[in-house]
Formats: structure tokens, C-alpha cells, sequence
């Protein structure tokens, strides 16, 4: 062989071992190519001893040998030592948050979801290599707060027949099992996940019944008016929504967790009424949302519903002067301050809108009713009374006549029977626009009202997710600016390392 080759087919040598060492580490699922390298890279080896076996032998027996043996022997302890600690760094993998909203760690309701996990709970990758890191960068976040939680991947290149056996038919798919039981989810965001662990470690469901028959808001209505983002929102959190007209059943369902009045247009019977009130007498609960009584008898027998748990329904509707001032109607409450002695509301301070409300007040003498939210003090808010005068745009505070602000728009109420079981919860909302898709993306109303429906059926699951709003800094660079990076980075800082590498090259040399 020809003097220049061998040390070419040395390096090369080198080169393979090196990848087939980072293949080991980084890929170990590729076992075919992996050992096809590593016989490779032995055979090599062996072969090019062989060719120059003499003069490895002259070499063995040199003095410069034993110095090479000696440095060797200090750089495998080194790499020895970093491997161990980071192998106990991925063990106990650890993370800090510095970032000012912290939006880099898990909200404190997910940290209250995985603390439910007593079991191992398995979570199983199936994506390409290359889409990996950002999927296993969140879950790592999962595994930190739980040990219990194992994460694993697959490459769905490498494993089509475990894709197949698993029934996996998109990448990102994760594959969850807990207890003997599996369940697959596609991956997204903080929300997604937790609530995929949410459906897995919780074994019992929760139904809600959305009353029908009334002309009440609908789910399956995506227009600005419609409930199809709420009910969106409420599938996402596991619960199953099912609809219930009482004009044809004498009871409210077994399986029903909560029963959800939304916005009735048309009265109900006496005999509808009273089926909802066996319901709350036998420790069900019941979220009842209405629309300012233009015609109060139409709700009569709905709202004295509400006089056991404490609360009661204005024949009013809630003005608010200082609204104006952000820029929405008088009759448009613009709310920011909650009650913060009630876990609905405790951890919440985003900004919700009650559009067209009436007052909800506690009744006095009853200690279990909470208002959570209210207007702006008087003289910016009060309740009025003349429906009339608000329909024709002429409102004004009537002393003796219309009530004072702060007016309560939003209360709870609870009822504790003789049994465990009958315990029964009660939300009253003035405003059945509160909830309708056209007031759900600019504002808190979707998580307050999640935070509700979570207290309403007794979860101890998550109470929405109420992230800070993130405050965006963006970094504006001209073409200047960026010409000038490139030429530093690009060109500079090489140029400054090869050349101090041939200084000191040199240097050493004349030594």
C-alpha cells in the first residue's frame, strides 16, 4: 500500500468508529446498521494492524507509547466521569424556568393533574426521528414533576410494524398506558396533553345534560350567537355532553354529573321545573344561565329554583358607565376583580365581559351563596329597572327605585342534605350572552366559565388553564445589523481561531 493511503484509510477508520459510537447513543433502535458499522470499523482495524504490524510493535515497545498509554488513559477517565454525570442528569432531569412569565414550565393545574398519578404511566412517542426533540422536550417537563412517568419514542420509519399493531395512522400520535389500559392522543399543547392524562387517570365520566326544547343556545350553532366553541372547549376537557328534554322523560339521568340551562327563550312547564328540582334535591347541581326578564314570568319557576342555595335573580338589567370607557356598551359589564375566597375564581384575573346581564344577588341569612364577580361601584354601575327606558336608549338611576352599585352578575351557591351524597351545587348567571361563541376569543369567559362547570360536578381535575398574557419584545434588526452578525460570525471569529491555532502551531515549532 502506497505511504499516503494508510494514514487516509486510519483517519477513516477513526472517523467511522467515532459515528458508530454516536449512533450507539443517539439511535440504538437502528440495530441492523449499527452493528454492519461496528463489524466495519473492528474488521478495518484488524486489517490495517496487520499491514503494518512491525511497525506497531517497534511502536508498542517505545517510550512515547508509554506517554500516549498515560494521556489515553486520563481522557477515558474524563469522559468516563462526564458520562456518568450525564447519565444521572438524565435520570434526574431537572428544569428552571427564568423566563419572566414562565412560559416555559407547567401551569400549577397540570402540576395538580399529575399528582393524581400513583401508578406508572407510560407515554409513547410514534413520530419520525427528525420531529422528536420538540415533542419530547414538553413531555420531559411531565417526567420532571412525576417520576412515575416514563417517556419513550418510536420512529415510524424504523417500526411500521409496531405502527401497525398499535393502530397508529398519523406521526405525533402518543401512545398512553396506565393501569393495563391504552389511549392515544395526537400531541399539541399543554392543554391537550394534560387532559389526555386527565381521561387516562380518571376511570369515572362526566356527563352533562344540556336542557333542550326551549329554543336554549345549541352546540351544533357555530355562529356568533351559537355554543359551539364552549361546547368545543368542554369535549376537550373529557366531559361528555349529552342533550335532555324534559317534556319527555319524568327524570333527570343517572349518569348526569351536572344539568346545563342555557338561555331558554320559551317558559317552562311547571312540571319541567319540578323535574330540576327533584334533581337538586336528590345532590345533582345546576348551572342556569338567563337572559334579562323583559318578561319575568317567563322564568318564574326556573329562578325560584335558586332560593335554597341562596341567590336570586333581578328583574333588572346591570348598567355600567365605566365600560364605556374601554369601549363597549353601558350594558356591557366589563369585569376584572373576582371574589378571591372561591376556587373558581381564586387564581383568576383575566378580564370577562357579561353582556346584557341582569343582578344576581345572595339572598341575606344564607352563608353557602358567593357572588364572584360584580360591577364598578356606584355611580359607575346600578341596576335598572325600567326595562322600557333601556330598550329606547333613555336609562338613569332612579333613587328608591334602582339599585346601587357594585351589583353582583355571577354567584354560586351550595346545598349540604342530611346524606354524603346530596350535596348539590347551584351557578346563577344574569347574562345567557356570557356565553355565546362571539365573546369566548377576546376574553377570560371561556376559562371562568371552565372553572365553574370544574367546581359544578366536584373535579378535582383541572380548573382551566389561566396562563398570564404573554408580553411579546420583539427584536427588530436592520439589513445593516444583519450584515454586520454575518461578517462576526461568519467570517471574524473563524478567521481570529484558525489563525491564533497557526500562531501557537508555529510558535511551538521554533521551540
Amino acid at each position: 500500500m502506497k505511504m499516503w493511503l494508510y494514514p487516509l484509510w486510519v483517519i477513516i477508520d477513526v472517523l467511522v468508529a467515532l459515528s458508530t459510537l454516536s449512533l450507539w447513543i443517539a439511535a440504538p433502535e437502528y440495530t441492523a446498521l449499527n452493528i454492519g458499522m461496528s463489524v466495519f470499523t473492528v474488521s478495518l482495524g484488524i486489517l490495517l494492524c496487520f499491514l503494518r504490524w512491525k511497525e506497531i510493535g517497534i511502536f508498542i515497545r517505545s517510550q512515547y507509547f508509554k506517554h500516549v498509554i498515560y494521556h489515553g488513559l486520563n481522557l477515558v477517565l474524563v469522559c468516563c466521569i462526564l458520562g456518568v454525570l450525564n447519565y444521572l442528569g438524565n435520570k434526574n432531569y431537572q428544569e428552571f424556568d427564568l423566563s419572566r412569565e414562565q412560559r416555559n414550565s407547567l401551569t400549577d393545574q397540570t402540576k395538580k393533574i399529575l399528582s393524581l398519578i400513583k401508578t406508572p404511566l407510560e407515554l409513547t412517542v410514534f413520530a419520525k426521528r427528525e420531529e422528536w426533540k420538540p415533542m419530547i422536550d414538553v413531555l420531559k417537563l411531565y417526567e420532571a414533576q412525576n417520576k412515575l412517568i416514563k417517556i419513550s419514542a418510536i420512529d415510524t420509519d424504523v417500526r411500521p410494524d409496531l405502527v401497525k399493531e398499535k393502530n397508529i395512522t398519523q406521526n405525533g400520535t402518543v401512545l398512553m398506558t396506565f393501569n393495563g389500559r391504552e389511549s392515544r392522543f395526537q400531541i399539541g399543547d399543554e392543554l391537550s396533553i394534560t387532559n389526555a392524562i386527565l381521561k387516562i387517570v380518571k376511570e369515572e365520566k362526566v356527563v352533562l345534560y344540556l336542557v333542550t326544547g326551549h329554543e336554549e343556545l345549541s352546540c351544533e350553532q357555530n355562529s356568533q350567537e351559537g355554543l359551539s366553541e364552549l361546547c368545543r372547549k368542554l369535549q376537550e376537557q373529557n366531559y361528555e355532553l349529552k342533550t335532555l328534554d324534559l317534556a319527555t322523560t319524568k327524570r333527570v339521568p343517572s349518569d348526569a354529573s351536572g344539568l346545563l340551562i342555557f338561555g331558554p327563550v320559551s317558559g317552562f312547564f311547571d312540571s319541567e321545573a319540578k323535574i330540576v328540582e327533584d334533581y337538586l334535591n336528590q345532590g345533582g347541581s345546576l348551572f342556569l344561565a338567563l337572559a334579562p326578564a323583559f318578561k319575568s314570568e317567563v322564568y318564574e319557576n326556573l329562578t325560584r329554583l335558586a332560593k335554597p342555595f341562596g341567590l336570586k335573580l333581578g328583574k333588572d338589567v346591570v348598567i355600567d358607565r365605566l365600560s364605556t370607557i374601554q369601549g363597549a356598551e353601558a350594558t356591557i359589564p366589563i369585569i376584572s376583580k373576582y371574589e378571591v375566597n372561591h376556587p373558581i375564581t381564586s387564581a383568576f384575573n383575566q378580564r370577562t365581559v357579561f353582556p346584557l346581564s341582569s343582578s344576581v344577588s345572595a339572598i341575606e341569612g344564607n352563608d353557602t351563596a358567593v357572588i364572584l364577580a360584580s360591577s364598578s361601584p356606584f355611580p359607575g354601575s346600578w341596576a335598572e329597572t325600567d326595562l322600557k327606558g333601556i330598550t329606547t336608549g333613555k336609562a338613569k338611576y332612579e333613587e328608591g327605585q334602582d339599585q346601587k352599585g357594585p351589583i353582583g352578575l355571577f354567584g354560586v351557591g351550595e346545598r349540604v342534605g342530611a346524606g354524603a351524597n346530596k350535596d348539590s351545587r347551584f351557578i346563577l348567571l344574569g347574562s345567557s350572552s356570557f356565553l355565546i361563541n362571539a365573546y369566548q376569543n377576546q376574553s377570560g369567559n371561556t376559562i371562568l366559565f371552565l372553572n365553574s362547570i370544574s367546581w359544578l360536578v366536584k373535579d378535582e381535575g383541572i380548573i382551566s388553564f389561566n396562563r398570564p398574557g404573554l408580553e411579546e419584545y420583539p427584536v427588530i434588526l436592520s439589513a445593516k445589523h444583519i450584515q454586520m452578525i454575518f461578517v462576526i460570525a461568519i467570517l471574524i471569529v473563524p478567521i481570529v481561531f484558525f489563525g491564533a491555532g497557526i500562531f501557537i502551531y508555529r510558535r511551538r515549532r521554533l521551540l
